[in-house]
């Protein structure tokens, strides 16, 4: 996964690449590579607060000056665009498919050499990364739980939009270490969650991309495989959006719950 991520990468295909090195993360959270590749393709994305915690985890894990220098130069890039706050790429939308439902429950080793883009600028602190600093929420369990709570009720008003941001803001209460209790289903389905906000507006990469998130943080939520088998079939991907239906089916064998899988 984390190979075929660079040759991704190397193709400027920045969804496929992103996605690649979440999977390989979710077998291996310990690989590096994985992780700056990551970085690199979330930055390409326009999505410079996961680019900038997946980079400041490669710098903890080189902290070696000869080791880190690519890394360096991707975290002094994604700082001047978390500045200018304007993302450099964005998901072009696709129709869904005729007949094809949505579940509709929102829940309660390698040597290549890698060059990242040369520019620099100054570095910011990661605390100043807040997305959506207009939304204010208390720094606790009960404040993710509020943005859950509230982010759901957005959704199911249509107002999908706004709903992402505080799912957003949940999820950057537990990334950035502010919130350091929230168990791990938790996490998992405010990732899941805004990945059915995405699929809403019909923004397959960023859903493919939050499914698999969620799916590291908790292998058993079904619901994330389920939306990733969606997203994957809309961009364009049936090999492995089958292969995610099919574990699907295999955990939810009664015909009652499975229906729309």
């Amino acid at each position: 996964h984390s190979n075929r991520a660079f040759a991704y990468i190397k193709l400027q295909k920045w969804p496929e690449a992103e996605s690649d090195c979440s999977e390989a993360l979710a077998v291996n959270s310990k690989n590096t590579k994985a992780k700056y590749r990551r970085a690199m393709a979330r930055y390409e994305l326009g999505k410079p607060e996961a680019a900038l915690e997946d980079v400041e985890f490669v710098l903890k894990e080189l902290p070696d000056p000869n080791s880190n220098k690519e890394a360096v130069e991707l975290k002094q890039k994604i700082t001047e665009q978390l500045k200018k706050k304007s993302p450099t790429a964005k998901a072009e939308p696709s129709q869904p498919a005729p007949g094809f439902k949505r579940m509709q429950i929102v829940e309660a080793s390698d040597s290549e050499d890698e060059k990242a883009p040369a520019k620099t600028s100054p570095a910011a602190s990661p605390k100043d990364a807040e997305p959506f600093p207009e939304i204010k929420v208390e720094h606790s369990r009960q404040g993710v739980e509020k943005a859950k709570s509230e982010a759901n009720s957005l959704f199911s008003k249509g107002r999908v939009d706004e709903a992402v941001k505080w799912f957003s803001k949940g999820l950057w209460l537990v990334e950035s270490k502010k919130v350091k209790d929230v168990p791990a289903d938790l996490h998992s389905i405010l990732h899941s969650n805004r990945a059915f906000a995405y699929i809403k507006l019909q923004k397959w990469p960023e859903a493919e991309s939050d499914c698999s998130e969620a799916l590291a943080v908790n292998s058993k939520n079904t619901k994330a495989k389920y939306r990733r088998a969606m997203a994957r079939y809309e961009l364009g991907k049936p090999e492995a959006a089958l292969e995610d239906v099919e574990s699907v089916l295999k955990e939810l064998p009664d015909p009652n719950s499975n229906k729309e899988a």
